[in-house]
């Protein structure tokens, strides 16, 4: 890191904020700015459009005559930024994450350049001592076996779903039989196919037992654990609300502004709805964060390999490394769960 990058930098104040986030304020030297003078002139020279000439191939004084010095001077301010504020996270000890908030308070050629950056941080993340020993207070859900009328509800509907229209129009649904049942899959008879249906029944409703199980834990993991969540957080979790209900939306053949026509909301208004939901889903992936590098947990290489793998192979088009990044995270975050719920014993930490 240049000297004079550490030397702007140590001027620089920092002021704590609400909500995990910081202001940082400061002014850039009239001379350090100058430097980036002929940078800022040919970047804009070479993407701005001017009749006569080629894009790209507009020459600098033609182009500083069409936008001005004050514009020129701005893109400088850019680009000295792009030094400098790592420079100050450096010399502040700021984890800054997510794009900076920044706005330029004073400029003048000549002088020097006042800036004000508003940039979320990596918030402090306090855990309940006692999180490992939370799920003791929470009751097993004994889930119960699927039921006679629950498996004949199901079998009727597939027989349902599979009738037909005769020449006259009538529907035909058929009848319950052996051949009925291998023609949804390998069955041998009815009775197979009822026993692979109780088992199937059976077995959701131990995951829904699981899941209610898990949520209550969370709940109380959640509701003792102290973090200022900051905004860029919740506004990417709703990011993936919204992306999912968009994809919900287009299965049904409809696109999403019909659906906000359907339902008389903006797009904000839906965003609002789930800004609870999100702000939840935020607090917990941090906390998450929290358990699993205090308990050293981390997901397993070669589960990640064999994920990525089946990743890639039906998204080929994939970034490989946001594609891993993904499957590390839900994976550690699933070993963690299950060390909050006491399923598992965290790993040895080492050195």
């Amino acid at each position: 890191m240049p000297t004079e990058f550490q030397d702007v930098a140590k001027t620089f104040a920092v002021k704590t904020l609400p909500d995990s986030e910081v202001e940082v304020t400061g002014d850039i030297p009239a001379d350090v700015v100058a430097k980036y003078h002929d940078r800022a002139l040919n970047h804009i020279a070479e993407h701005i459009d001017l009749p006569g000439f080629r894009k790209g191939h507009v020459p600098a004084d033609i182009a500083l005559k069409k936008v001005g010095d004050i514009a020129v001077l701005e893109e400088a301010v850019e680009l000295a930024l792009k030094d400098i504020y790592p420079a100050v996270l450096i010399e502040h000890k700021i984890d800054a994450v997510g794009s900076p908030d920044v706005r330029i308070t004073k400029l003048a050629p000549g002088n020097p350049v006042s800036i004000v950056i508003h940039a979320a941080v990596y918030p402090t993340i306090t855990l309940p001592k006692d999180w490992k020993e939370l799920h003791k207070n929470i009751a097993l859900i004994e889930a119960e076996p699927a039921t006679v009328e629950e498996v004949e509800k199901t079998v009727e509907s597939l027989r349902q779903s599979r009738k037909t229209k005769a020449e006259d129009g009538t529907e035909v649904v058929p009848e319950l039989t052996d051949e009925f049942a291998k023609t949804l899959g390998a069955f041998a008879d009815l009775a197979a196919l009822r026993e692979q249906i109780t088992k199937g029944i059976t077995e959701e409703k131990a995951r829904t037992a699981r899941d209610t199980r898990r949520g209550k834990i969370i709940d109380a993991v959640l509701e003792k654990t102290e973090v200022a969540i900051p905004k860029i957080f919740v506004e990417s979790e709703l990011d993936k609300i919204m992306g999912q209900m968009q994809e919900d939306i287009t299965r049904f053949n409809m696109t999403f502004d019909d659906y906000l026509k359907r339902v008389g909301k903006t797009v904000e208004e839906v965003r609002n709805e789930f800004r609870e939901q999100a702000t939840k889903r935020a607090k917990l992936q941090l906390t998450l964060n929290e358990m699993a590098k205090a308990e050293n947990i981390v997901a397993d290489e070669a589960a990640v390999e064999q994920e990525m793998k089946h990743a890639l192979e039906h998204f080929p088009e994939a970034r490989p490394d946001l594609v891993k990044v993904h499957i590390e995270t839900v994976l550690r975050n699933e070993k963690t769960l299950k060390v909050m719920e006491g399923e598992v014993e965290a790993e040895t930490k080492t050195e």
